[in-house]
């Protein structure tokens, strides 16, 4: 029912401040015009803002203008914010959470592959180029997850300038995924991703805000301006190549066309609007962060965000869509209609909430799962680890745990780049899928590293065996973008409880017998035990 939501907005906006008889407000964003705001562009030039009744002026970023301090101190009605929108709520700022447009954050430190740096523990006496402001509760909350104090990094204040990292002045640069890497391509500068996401650290980003008093004061124009808005984040991600069109001809953006495509086509795996209905804020990720934010010590135990998340499907909210539908109501049709009008509400409420319960249940399987290879991530491994240890003690059995890292892989990611490096690890992966037993679990640990736990393997002769089928299918030849690639692997093997007796040691006992392969010449398999490559 759009067209009845919009005749609703109409009748109850707020009297009209300019001469169309729109209603006067301003959006302001984080930084300048560029397709990561396309979604409010989308809604102004497709007129969904005007057809609610508003006049929206939006205003760019820069430095020294950030939205949380121009919606406080009045001077916009509505902006967009990372993070640091929950810190300042928590802090005593009366800002309000309307909608999340990036479910997962593109906050990542990119480092040179030249640099040797490829997770957090590598950045230990590295030069790393931070905010220095509430914005890294996310790069702090992975430090402390992967045991890294932050006091063993050399933090410099960001320059937001790419072209440090590329000169050598640091090593490691704060980025957005959906912007700097392509400036790296463009330069052939072969590059290393650490995404907090891969360490347990997910949070939202670009959140649409307002303050209690405008939701106080102007209710439906809330609701208006957030309806609006989200029609017109449907309409961008639906029709990316108008909207870059319309951010080179109208907003003059410096970036060029394959630079905004490049950004809306890196958005999408971070807004996810095929799989979950764009705006959905969860109670419980919020809580998560706000979690993160005591962990690391920028708030106290005891918070309470009440208040801080809008939900046009509560109960206050209802009333006030039941008062303001029949009014619109009686001027335009009969009581009848109104009738309709909550059934309809009621219906769609229903279906609402299987929506999320959906949407909940798929982000709950994304948690668990690596994204480029679809095996297990590091969170659901170390479950099952824990199980099968536990079950081994239990039964009086045992099992193998194996480390592997690529050989090379470095190379082949500067010699071929690196959309030929993520096929090649989607190959490994899907060989290593194949070759283990129904009973086996493979992971990606990160880069270019696997683990497979080979449960009832806890005896040497089976768990070499085992591993020697891993290691023989990985050096079998890949045909990748019309060329044949070549790589081999180190693995480790560690026995339970031969070997080790927690999950801990396993997996350093593995990661260690792993190295020694490297040491010795790569190439090879090495079990704790004997330190012996094969």
């Amino acid at each position: 029912m759009p067209w009845l939501l919009a005749l609703v907005f109409a009748v109850t906006i707020t009297p009209p401040s300019d001469a169309r008889g729109l209603d006067t407000v301003h959006m302001q964003l984080r930084w300048h015009h560029q397709f990561q705001f396309a979604g409010y562009y989308a809604a102004l030039e497709k007129g969904y803002y005007a057809e609610a009744g508003l006049d929206v002026q939006i205003h760019a970023g820069a430095p020294g203008r950030t939205p949380v301090e121009e919606v406080l101190s009045g001077r916009a009605q509505y902006g967009e914010a990372n993070s640091e929108l929950l810190y300042r709520r928590l802090t005593g700022a009366p800002v309000v959470a309307l909608a999340s447009i990036f479910q997962h954050s593109p906050s990542v430190l990119l480092a040179r592959s030249d640099r040797d740096i490829h997770s957090p523990q590598d950045l230990a006496g590295k030069r790393v180029m931070l905010i220095g402001d509430v914005t890294d509760a996310d790069f702090q909350a992975m430090f402390q997850n992967e045991g890294v104090p932050i006091d063993s990094l050399d933090i410099q204040p960001s320059s937001y300038q790419i072209d440090d990292l590329i000169a050598g002045r640091t090593d490691a640069f704060n980025s957005y995924l959906t912007n700097e890497p392509f400036y790296l391509q463009q330069r052939r500068v072969p590059y290393t991703i650490i995404d907090p996401r891969r360490y347990g650290i997910d949070f939202y980003s670009d959140i649409l805000f307002t303050t209690e008093q405008e939701l106080r004061d102007h209710p439906q124009r809330v609701m208006a301006f957030r309806h609006a808005t989200l029609r017109g984040w449907q309409y961008a991600m639906q029709h990316p190549g108008e909207i870059i069109d319309l951010l080179l001809t109208k907003y003059q953006v410096t970036k060029t066309r394959a630079h905004l495509e490049y950004e809306a086509s890196s958005m999408r795996g971070l807004i996810m609007p095929d799989l979950i209905e764009i705006g959905h804020m969860n109670p419980g990720r919020w809580k998560h962060m706000a979690d993160v934010f005591v962990k690391v010590g920028m708030i106290e135990p005891g918070y309470d965000l009440d208040g801080f998340l809008f939900d046009p499907t509560s109960d206050t909210e209802l009333k006030r869509w039941k008062r303001t539908a029949f009014v619109g109501t009686i001027v335009i049709a009969a009581l009848g209609l109104l009738a309709a009008i909550f059934f309809a509400v009621n219906r769609r409420l229903r279906h609402e909430v299987q929506r999320r319960q959906d949407a909940e249940e798929r982000i709950r399987e994304l948690a668990y799962y690596d994204t480029l290879t679809e095996l297990p991530n590091r969170n659901l491994f170390y479950d099952r680890l824990q199980q099968a240890v536990n079950h081994a003690e239990r039964t009086d059995s045992g099992l193998a745990l194996c480390f592997i890292d690529l050989d090379g892989f470095k190379a082949i990611n500067d010699d071929h780049g690196h959309m030929v490096g993520d096929e090649l690890l989607r190959s490994v992966a899907a060989r290593l899928r194949e070759t283990v037993r129904a009973s086996d679990t493979v992971a990606r640990f990160g880069g270019d590293e696997f683990v497979v736990l080979l449960p009832e393997a806890g005896d040497p002769e089976t768990a070499r065996h085992l591993t020697q089928v891993l290691y023989d299918s990985i050096r079998q030849p890949y045909e990748l973008n019309s060329c044949t690639i070549l790589i081999s692997a180190s693995i480790g093997i560690t026995l339970y409880p031969t070997d080790e007796q927690n999950v801990r040691d396993l997996l350093s006992a593995a990661d260690a017998a792993m190295y020694r392969g490297k040491q010795s010449g790569k190439d090879c398999v090495v079990m704790w035990g004997d330190g012996r490559p094969q």
